[in-house]
């Protein structure tokens, strides 16, 4: 089961649902998972041009879509790297049939202040005979201040997000009907839930999501170790990997709650390696 590649694709569509300005985000594995829930982790994100920075704190990264790089900056041992984008992403994930359905339910609430709408994003998938379901529930709001530069960005660069799935026509196929959704969207999801299932049936089936759950373990492992943008996606979904759970219940969850927008300037310093550090 191509696990590892889905769970990338459920942090790119994270990714995407901000652009263009600045904020905080604090990531949590939900309680009632199989498995205790991971510590929070909170990122902070900066957005200009044609440049992305995510800075979780030990560890930050910058994507530049018009160089097509990644450069992950390691703060403790004061390195850095620069790999070419979509490097690390398996070529067998063109095996992966991916569909997508984006609905607006008519729920709102106010979040943090903000008038929010629930939109349900269902990615049901397919592969090695196997199905999954991974839903996406999103609370957005147009009343969070730089959504409509988050637009703009979205729409310069969102194409480029495909060089994440290398040469792989399937996950390819899904981050274009997953962009093409989203770019639908006003506003910025202020809390989003992610929730990743095994299709309910036989105990062959409960089988193969748990051989499945293995070797996506295994493969984001993997993933981790190359560093980049994706090495940090998949450090984020092994912390909350559960270690097993049954028919129905989530085989991935995470809570993730934004805060401290902000559509001022960003500096381009914000982007720059620190001094002193050394490039591996």
């Amino acid at each position: 089961m191509k696990s590892a590649q889905l769970l990338t694709l459920v942090l790119a569509a994270n990714f995407l649902a901000h652009a263009d300005f600045s904020y905080t985000q604090t990531r949590k594995g939900s309680q009632g998972m199989a498995g205790a829930a991971a510590a929070p982790q909170v990122t902070k994100y900066f957005f200009k041009g044609s440049r992305v920075l995510f800075d979780s704190g030990a560890t930050a990264h910058v994507i530049d879509y018009g160089a097509q790089t990644m450069t992950t900056i390691d703060k403790a041992a004061k390195t850095y790297s620069v790999r070419p984008m979509g490097g690390n992403m398996p070529a067998d994930a063109a095996n992966v049939d991916v569909q997508i359905d984006v609905k607006e339910t008519g729920q709102t609430k106010t979040i943090a202040g903000f008038n929010c709408r629930q939109v349900v994003m269902t990615m049901a998938t397919a592969a090695a005979g196997m199905k999954m379901q991974i839903e996406t529930e999103s609370w957005i709001s147009a009343d969070v201040p730089g959504w409509q530069n988050m637009r703009a960005f979205y729409q310069k660069n969102g194409s480029a997000l495909s060089a994440m799935a290398g040469g792989s026509p399937g996950v390819q196929k899904a981050m274009a009907e997953m962009q093409k959704k989203m770019s639908a969207m006003n506003g910025v999801a202020v809390l989003q839930t992610v929730r990743m299932k095994s299709a309910a049936g036989s105990e062959e089936q409960m089988g193969q999501a748990q051989a499945g759950l293995a070797q996506a373990r295994a493969r984001l492992e993997e993933m981790a170790k190359q560093g980049g943008q994706q090495g940090e996606m998949a450090r984020q979904a092994l912390a909350r990997m559960p270690g097993g759970s049954g028919a129905g219940a989530p085989l991935y969850e995470t809570t993730t709650e934004s805060s401290d927008f902000s559509a001022a300037d960003i500096p381009d310093s914000i982007f720059a390696i620190p001094a002193g550090f050394t490039r591996k």
